[in-house]
């Protein structure tokens, strides 16, 4: 498969004042046709899942190589266009790809991993049960 990246830019108005620019990313196939309907494979999500199901076309096509093949699509698309208007829909495209840091640290009694929450003003130094045995 000669796998190649088609991006279509899309203009949307809303309530006739405000314009919005999309982009559809849309993986072909350039073994199949040379003309874009006829060549279509899938639409590359925006978040892959490779340890749960496929829950798209595109996972199911490439399987645990999924991720890995989206990366290399999109950055291919970032080398042939470098100056383009696009280039921070792809960049965009590449960040949601990479693995999020999780805002998890570790209780200081025992070692566990906390989930911090955002909306709080200072961090959880303790977990729940060492806060309520009443460590401080």
């Amino acid at each position: 498969m000669n796998l190649k990246l088609h991006i279509t830019k899309r203009e949307i108005t809303h309530h006739s004042t405000i314009i919005k620019t999309k982009y559809l990313f849309s993986v072909i196939d350039l073994d199949r046709s040379d003309q874009y309907p006829q060549n279509f494979v899938s639409v590359l999500p925006r978040k892959i899942n490779v340890t749960v199901k496929p829950c798209n076309i595109f996972e199911e096509l490439f399987g645990n190589r999924s991720l890995e093949t989206a990366k290399q699509l999109l950055e291919k698309a970032l080398e042939r266009r470098p100056n383009s208007e696009t280039t921070k829909a792809i960049r965009h495209r590449l960040k949601l790809l990479n693995p999020q840091l999780n805002n998890k640290s570790k209780c200081q009694n025992c070692g566990k991993p906390i989930k911090q929450n955002k909306q709080k003003f200072r961090p959880y130094k303790f977990c729940y049960q060492c806060h309520s045995k009443g460590y401080k």
